[in-house]
């Protein structure tokens, strides 16, 4: 097994809970989530066009559609997650979308035709479970559940069916041609937060000292689009270049453990309270935790 194949995921799974951390702070600082959603997007569908200058087939006109399907995909899967959210919270919508793991492994037989190890279903459900465990969060006002597990299912469906088809989609022009086009597309459509954005600028204008003005807003914002853009590339060259969904998502599902292990050691240097610091929480999430490495044990054996 390539080194890179076990690597460029689990490097991936610390930025992302970097990135998330600077995007928190974004959004705890003023900064809307359509604003996260546009300059996030945007900035990888940027990042990703230096691909261009990295060489590659020179003729990829027949190959765009698949390309941007993915790019479709993963946009939709943006949505749906937002809507998770908004439909309930994050205790009940993260949680669920733990399935993705899962669901990568089933698409990749059903669709890539991809025939997997015993060991790697065991894998792919511990890790689902564990990164359920320690996702969750006691609280919230667990209403409209229906609606939040329809979404997040549905989120995790669309995120599991995008690493597939870019595995097998990749192999026809190469991961320097695919990549560009698919977060291009994304980028493309995430133009339908303009006017949600128009009418905050507009409400800024009138009010200097409103949120989305402030330095520190930004900051965090920028930081956080830029994390966000190299765990892409880490996650995504990981799928393109070795070929497996599977192993990248169980490996890549670390970042959960990540996320919480930052979030409590940030709160004790900033005072923060956390749901991390109750026992009983803290008890699930290491639950979590021993599924998760057992999960990457049988992959990486």
């Amino acid at each position: 097994m390539s080194p890179g194949a076990l690597l460029l995921p689990l490097g991936a799974a610390f930025g992302y809970a970097c990135g998330a951390i600077a995007i928190k702070r974004a959004l705890g600082a003023g900064i809307s989530g359509n604003r996260v959603n546009l300059v996030c997007n945007g900035v990888m569908a940027l990042f990703f066009q230096l691909l261009w200058f990295f060489p590659g087939k020179t003729s990829i006109s027949g190959h765009l559609g698949p390309a941007a399907g993915c790019g479709m995909l993963f946009f939709l899967g943006q949505v749906c997650t937002f809507r998770a959210i908004a439909a309930g919270d994050v205790s009940i919508a993260t949680p669920l979308m733990g399935s993705k793991v899962l669901l990568v492994a089933l698409f990749s037989l059903l669709i890539a035709g991809t025939a997997l190890p015993t060991s790697w279903w065991m894998a792919s459900l511990l890790a689902s479970i564990g990164i359920a465990l320690i996702s969750y969060a006691p609280g919230g006002s667990h209403q409209r559940i229906a609606a939040t597990v329809g979404w997040s299912f549905a989120a995790a469906a669309l995120f599991a069916l995008t690493d597939v088809c870019v595995q097998h989609g990749v192999p026809a022009i190469g991961y320097t041609r695919f990549a560009p086009v698919m977060f291009g597309t994304t980028g493309i459509l995430s133009i339908i937060y303009f006017p949600s954005l128009l009418h905050e600028n507009r409400y800024a204008a009138i009010f200097p000292s409103h949120p989305h003005n402030s330095p520190r807003a930004l900051f965090w914002l920028v930081v956080g689009a830029l994390l966000l853009s190299i765990q892409s590339l880490g996650i995504y060259s990981a799928i393109g270049l070795y070929g497996s969904a599977t192993l990248s998502n169980i490996l890549y599902g670390s970042r959960c453990l990540w996320s919480v292990l930052l979030v409590w050691i940030v709160g004790i240097f900033t005072a923060e309270a956390t749901p991390a610091n109750h026992a009983a929480t803290m008890g699930i999430r290491f639950l979590g935790a021993l599924l998760l490495f057992s999960a990457m044990a049988l992959v990486l054996r």
